[in-house]
């Protein structure tokens, strides 16, 4: 069970996390909160002008493992809002690669530029990112960064991206390092795949109206540690078009049994 605590200590928010936790010692995680106040943000009478916001957790943790988990979040953080920079933006600021507050006023710039070209954008641009634990075991953390974008078009953008770590050196992990047979793997997912789409072992996933790659099914970017399993999420446009949505897989532990490496756990 996921668990939160919080303590108020001067206007900060520490944060208690017993997140399918298997380790003694309980991790203590600060909330950090971004939100950008510009001239130019979004006026909801007018609608128009950017809504920036951006939070995040940080281990609270003087380790070498824990610092440099720290410096990937913080980091994680701003990409959530450049990646919607064009790169010769940033190649001019790269200031704004770590900087949150300059990456927004960016994006605000990037709005004023547009909207003068157009005349008129029909709402505000919007980037909402937040981040959290999912899993914290013995040796792995897993966090999860949901981020909602809007800057025109037909509809907004979600995404989740899942990120695993190695607690003791900060090294981010790979799905090679989690799991000991990716072709077991696999099959294993595409099995529950089809029974969560309510789809036979005889039906074609292209016919059905999936994306796969060269005709075979695979495994999603996204693969993360979670309470009741080791989880697998597809984002919009991964493997099924935008009206399904995001696609979540979640595959018990008890039936990763050689599979998993059970030393991350």
């Amino acid at each position: 069970m996921k668990y939160f605590l919080a303590l108020f200590f001067g206007g900060s928010i520490t944060l208690l996390c017993a997140c399918n936790s298997r380790n003694s010692e309980l991790p203590v995680f600060d909330k950090q909160q971004f939100t950008y106040a510009g001239e130019n943000r979004c006026d909801t009478v007018k609608n128009s002008g950017v809504d920036v916001a951006v939070s995040y957790v940080l281990l609270k943790d003087d380790s070498d493992g824990a610092r440099n988990i720290n410096d990937s979040l913080r980091q994680l953080a701003v990409s959530s809002l450049t990646g919607w920079l064009d790169s010769a933006t940033i190649a001019s600021n790269p200031q704004a690669q770590t900087d949150l507050a300059k990456a927004a006023a960016l994006f605000a710039a990037d709005y004023e530029t547009v909207r003068k070209d157009m005349g008129s954008l029909g709402g505000c641009w919007e980037v909402k990112t937040a981040a959290d634990t999912l899993h914290v075991g013995v040796k792995a953390l897993t966090v999860k960064f949901e981020t909602f974008a809007y800057t025109g078009g037909a509809h907004p953008n979600t995404n989740l991206s899942l990120y695993n770590f190695d607690r003791k050196t900060g090294r981010l992990l790979m799905l090679s390092d989690l799991v000991a047979d990716t072709t077991a793997l696999l099959s294993v997912v595409e099995k529950a795949f089809r029974k969560q789409q309510a789809l036979s072992p005889q039906n074609n996933l292209e016919e059905q109206g999936y994306f796969l790659r060269d005709g075979h099914f695979f495994l999603p970017a996204n693969v993360g540690m979670s309470s009741t399993g080791m989880l697998f999420y597809y984002n919009p446009y991964e493997i099924a078009a935008y009206a399904v949505g995001p696609i979540q897989v979640t595959i018990p532990y008890e039936q990763l049994n050689g599979i998993l490496r059970e030393d991350w756990l």
